[in-house]
């Protein structure tokens, strides 16, 4: 069973439109479990005290499972997991979720409704506490080496025939989402608060760059 995590603004969308060509109705979508909204910690609490409630059901009906979801979520499955992500620069990541949520808020997110009400700016937004190191908190209790396939944004052609070797999925170009729209202000944002971004996202920032190391290497 291929469990692919989609972590916030790391062309998950248009994977999704990939993985659904492939396995149509043996795809399951995945995106209730909201990482990002409170009350998340007593949820995932609930999903390792009883793992077999997560995927009953599940391993009959579908091929695939694509969503928001912890990486580790699926584990206790019968049948072999094999865990792929797609990941982003940190700092890049975190402007396109801010310039996302500005355009198309989503008013159910308590951090989203503060973002929108007080206008927040791009610095205040990645400060907090639940916008900081986003794909390591996907991860969950997983590193690296335990996925199947990992991918970046930034080495897209590379990465999606990688994962056409690894799989054998039909995969031709893979945009990432609503690049054009949010361009104009991944180009305004100066160095500086890049650099607070990043500092921020220190244990983004080390774990994206392990994972370049290990496409590289």
């Amino acid at each position: 069973m291929l469990i692919s995590v989609h972590i916030p603004k790391t062309a998950g969308t248009a994977f999704r439109a990939i993985l659904s060509a492939h396995f149509g109705e043996r795809l399951y979508l995945d995106y209730a479990e909201r990482p990002l909204a409170p009350g998340f910690r007593w949820r995932r609490l609930k999903q390792r005290l009883k793992p077999e409630q997560v995927v009953a059901g599940f391993e009959n009906a579908f091929d695939c499972v694509h969503g928001h979801f912890v990486a580790d979520k699926y584990d206790a499955a019968d049948r072999p997991v094999r865990c792929i992500a797609w990941l982003r620069d940190p700092v890049e990541r975190t402007i396109s979720h801010y310039s996302y949520w500005k355009r198309v808020p989503d008013l159910r997110n308590p951090d989203c409704r503060m973002l929108i009400e007080r206008n927040l700016s791009i610095e205040e937004f990645a400060a907090l506490p639940r916008m900081r190191n986003v794909m390591t908190r996907f991860f969950g209790g997983k590193k690296p080496r335990d996925f199947f396939f990992l991918g970046t944004v930034e080495t897209m052609a590379e990465s999606l025939a990688r994962f056409n070797r690894l799989t054998g999925i039909a995969v031709d170009s893979m945009p990432v989402d609503n690049r054009d729209e949010d361009g104009a202000l991944h180009a305004s944002v100066t160095a500086l608060t890049r650099h607070t971004i990043d500092r921020l996202n220190r244990r983004d920032r080390s774990l994206y760059e392990t994972v370049n190391t290990m496409l590289s290497g």
